[in-house]
């Protein structure tokens, strides 16, 4: 129950980094837009960087535990990492089966739903200028929100 629980926080915590990094990159492409707009020197874009400072560091982390932890069990593919799909026994890998079952409908569910509350970007475009990215960004974390309330069985 303990390693589902930290992975699933380490994925919440990955897309919410994410997030904040693609939000400061999109404010710092408004402000370049706005020069090419007015080209007449002065030219003033700021750029924040603690949310990629922020993201690599909690990345570089991750892949220490995660190659640590690598020794020691068995061989897992990067492109899940940090989630890693306990499956010792036949148990475990039929509860889990269930779970990517139910994640993979979910996606079915929340996709259509944000696609269809990006209409509204309009009304929100003034005061929530990132509202698309926070619709993308509601996907994988009802997946992952999904995916760790049917494998907290396998304890």
């Amino acid at each position: 129950m303990k390693k589902p629980f930290i992975t699933m926080i380490c994925s919440l915590v990955t897309i919410g980094l994410a997030g904040w990094c693609l939000i400061s990159l999109y404010n710092t492409l408004v402000q370049f837009s706005g020069v090419l707009a007015n080209p007449e020197p002065p030219w003033e874009i700021s750029f924040y960087i603690m949310p990629f400072v922020f993201l690599i560091l909690f990345g570089a982390i991750l892949l220490i535990i995660y190659n640590r932890q690598k020794k020691y069990k068995q061989k897992s593919s990067l492109l899940l990492f940090p989630f890693e799909f306990s499956e010792d026994d036949e148990r475990e890998k039929q509860i889990s089966g269930e779970a990517c079952r139910r994640a993979f409908i979910s996606t079915w569910v929340t996709a259509p739903i944000a696609a269809t509350l990006c209409v509204f970007y309009p009304l929100f475009q003034e005061r929530i200028a990132y509202y698309p990215i926070l619709l993308i960004l509601i996907v994988p974390t009802v997946q992952i929100l999904t995916y760790y309330i049917h494998i907290r069985k396998i304890g």
